[in-house]
């Protein structure tokens, strides 16, 4: 997907947040959002928002000194969700499908973003949203046909916090099915999106082999990524891919995945033909491209 004018005013607002989060004085503040600014100027708008935000987080890395300015936020949203975790896994595992259940909890978590604008400040916060989450296009009777034929799925996580959804689902798949699952991680930080060390903080590690896309961008960007992940992707018999920014960096890829995310601004609903706020699992199957 590619960068629309729309994204920039998001962009400045990642920036003084990120700066702020980062406990930044005022004339720090100012420096970022001017630098992000020149960046701006010359922004090539056929790469992916992720592929922006990862030279401007970059940079605001490297004005603070800081290797993880989300670092506290990662690890609250983890701990919330691992307190939650009990009576997520009771809703689903008494609802009368625990899978399509998982599906759309999983769908839900991902409403614990720090990139786009967010109406929560923590993520307890979205406990209702989470157990009754409101539904978009929803593809679950090809998902689980898809499922019945699969040995291999990969699964492409975004957020901290998040992954404790991720983890529930993990969980009920592994009860249902012989999958041999790969979850799929950031390289490194940037933004509140899930590393090696969040996967592992919530159990992910007992429930499926982990592997990173190996740099910081907040999506997937399939040239970039280690070999191990690129032979993953092109091996595996079923593809979910969590969230908008790995959205927007494997939309236009040839390929069978489902899409399981909140979608968060108008541009990717549009996309999506879909409305802001509602959580979708769309399956683009590599002949509708």
């Amino acid at each position: 997907m590619k960068t629309y004018l729309d994204c920039y005013s998001c962009f400045i607002r990642q920036t003084l947040e990120a700066m702020r989060i980062a406990r930044q004085n005022e004339a720090a503040q100012k420096m970022a959002l001017i630098e992000v600014m020149e960046h701006l100027k010359g922004m090539d708008l056929t790469a992916s928002p992720p592929m922006q935000a990862q030279v401007i987080h970059g940079r605001i890395r490297e004005l603070t000194g800081l290797k993880d300015p989300y670092a506290d936020i990662k690890l609250e949203h983890n701990t919330e969700l691992l307190r939650l975790e009990p009576t997520l896994m009771k809703h689903v595992m008494d609802s009368p499908d625990p899978l399509e259940e998982a599906l759309k909890l999983a769908g839900a978590c991902n409403a614990i973003d720090m990139g786009p604008d967010r109406s929560w400040e923590r993520a307890e916060e979205l406990f209702d949203q989470l157990i009754n989450p409101l539904l978009g296009r929803f593809d679950l009777d090809h998902f689980k046909e898809r499922l019945s034929g699969a040995k291999t799925m990969l699964y492409l996580a975004d957020n901290a916090g998040e992954i404790v959804g991720d983890k529930i689902l993990l969980s009920v798949l592994k009860k249902r099915t012989d999958l041999d699952i790969t979850f799929v991680v950031r390289g490194a930080p940037i933004l509140n999106d899930a590393t090696l060390e969040d996967a592992k903080m919530v159990g992910i590690d007992q429930m499926a082999k982990i592997i990173t896309t190996g740099s910081d961008c907040p999506g997937v960007i399939l040239s970039d990524c280690p070999r191990e992940l690129d032979v993953a992707f092109d091996q595996a018999d079923l593809i979910l891919s969590k969230g908008q920014g790995n959205y927007e960096t494997l939309n236009q890829e040839k390929k069978d995945i489902f899409f399981l995310l909140q979608v968060k601004c108008s541009l990717v609903a549009r996309d999506l033909e879909s409305e802001v706020r509602k959580i979708i699992l769309q399956w683009k199957s590599d002949h509708t491209h």
